[in-house]
């Protein structure tokens, strides 16, 4: 009786209104007891999600071993075998904890290191390229990909990977340069062939999801519907990063399984830093050719101590006028831009989203509680839609996000179900909306009865995929919110 009145007490404390004393009803808060329930809340979609950040270092570290691939020991780097000097058999590493501890600690965030390197940041960055030969298997990180997301209880997933062919794009970038003249140099672009991998690259897409499925079956996972963001790498030249963007907006066109672009690497990279407005100009020449194409922007994923005041005072800004971006991911300096209000403004005039990764950003930028800009973005009415980013690094899942964002950010129940039902209306997906708004009042006249589906709404439903995952979700609410009454 004490445990499920605490727990009463825990999900009723969530749906108090904003008031000063809502804080005093958050106090008891058990969060193993928030956890289990939330565990179980369904969660639409993860919108922000890097794929070979998703697993965990110990996963990468049985892939390895499965492999007969090595572990470098002064680094933890995993790298193909025969195992050589300075090198150990990942297999080995079950027998040796102090190997496998210091392996796990640089293939994440584990450890916590507060030394003198940047708090989490370059730790967090640095375990990208240490995944080294346990990566290259694509179709078994999108195994492991789905069958977590099933677990948060996530029916649709927009991952973020690289898609290109066998060369990338260094041939053509180096052969036409860039002089400044986006017109001709797109021009050139084509003309030298830079389209001419493209086929191999979607076959090799092909291969990826077929060794997806071979993995999954019909089990966990199974039912997850995956969507991919092709990613550009915001830290190489420009002729790089122009023929990047030529490229990923050319694939979105011409494959439907890669429904955007999106710019990747630390925002606070000296040539990322240096080159931001040029970027923002060249995704809006982009823009004017390819203007169905969606764009979701990492913006705003600075401090101060990341940049100076001029360097931190326009990204989230640009990103909406100049980058199109229909998402922001993490917008963690709007009160460092020059004109925060008139940013909140243009996101909300645009129907901007705001994907907030409060563990990425506690470990990345050392922000968190009351520093960190979620409960503006709540208050002036923003869509926001809660994401994990690389969880497998920071060591997190999509529930323990939305764990955090109770507990750190004060979310209540209904703002929780209003992010998750915003994870798939400001998706990619193609199809029209479930609901005639966007503050979920009501659904289309075809489907307004409820959960009993109708004719009219079966023939909706089964002409747009965002609308049928949507569909879903409500019934998965109505049965979750069955099950805890006094949620709403």
């Amino acid at each position: 009786m004490k445990k499920l009145f605490l727990i009463l007490l825990i999900m009723l404390s969530a749906c108090v209104p904003k008031t000063p004393e809502r804080a005093i009803f958050l106090k008891p808060v058990d969060p193993v007891a928030l956890r289990m329930i939330l565990a179980e809340m369904p969660k639409g979609a993860e919108l922000h999600s890097h794929l070979s950040g998703i697993p965990y270092a110990e996963d990468y570290l049985r892939w390895a071993a499965d492999d007969g691939a090595c572990i470098v020991e002064s680094s933890g780097r995993i790298v193909s075998g025969p195992c050589k000097n300075g090198t150990v058999a990942a297999k080995d590493a079950y027998k040796r904890s102090d190997v496998w501890g210091r392996a796990v600690n640089s293939l994440s965030v584990r450890e916590g290191v507060r030394d003198n390197r940047m708090w989490g940041h370059d730790r967090f960055f640095a375990t990208f390229s240490r995944f080294g030969a346990a990566k290259r298997d694509k179709g078994r990180l999108l195994a492991h990909a789905v069958q977590q997301a099933e677990r948060d209880g996530v029916q649709y997933i927009e991952v973020m990977m690289s898609i290109y062919g066998p060369q990338w794009i260094s041939p053509w970038a180096a052969e036409v340069e860039w002089d400044g003249k986006p017109e001709e140099c797109f021009a050139r672009l084509k003309q030298a062939g830079l389209f001419k991998d493209m086929d191999s690259a979607r076959k090799e897409l092909d291969r990826t999801e077929s060794r997806q499925h071979e993995l999954v079956g019909s089990g966990p996972g199974s039912d997850v519907k995956v969507r991919y963001i092709n990613q550009i790498f915001r830290g190489a030249e420009p002729a790089e990063v122009f023929a990047q963007m030529a490229w990923s907006f050319e694939l979105v066109r011409r494959d439907s399984r890669v429904v955007g672009l999106n710019m990747v690497g630390p925002e606070d990279n000296p040539v990322a830093m240096r080159d931001y407005v040029l970027h923002m100009n060249m995704l809006d020449f982009f823009h004017s050719k390819y203007p169905d194409v969606p764009i979701a922007l990492h913006a705003g994923e600075l401090t101060p101590t990341l940049a100076t005041p001029k360097g931190i005072s326009n990204h989230i800004k640009l990103a909406v006028i100049k980058g199109h971006a229909r998402r922001i991911g993490h917008g963690v300096a709007l009160a460092y831009e020059d004109t925060p209000l008139k940013t909140i403004e243009l996101m909300k005039k645009k129907g901007t989203a705001l994907e907030v990764l409060l563990g990425s950003n506690d470990v990345i930028l050392n922000v968190s509680g009351i520093d960190h800009p979620l409960t503006f973005y709540l208050k002036e009415d923003v869509p926001v839609v809660l994401a994990s980013d690389d969880m497998g690094i920071a060591r997190s899942t999509l529930t323990d996000e939305y764990v955090r964002a109770v507990l750190d950010q004060n979310m209540t129940y209904k703002q929780l179900k209003e992010a998750a039902r915003n994870s798939l209306e400001y998706s990619f997906l193609n199809g029209g909306s479930l609901w005639v708004d966007k503050v979920y009042s009501r659904m289309v006249d075809a489907c307004s009865g409820g959960v009993e589906t109708k004719n009219e709404c079966k023939k909706f439903l089964s002409g747009s995929p965002k609308a049928a995952l949507q569909w879903n979700l409500e019934k998965d609410f109505k049965t979750f919110e069955d099950k805890y009454p006094y949620l709403n």
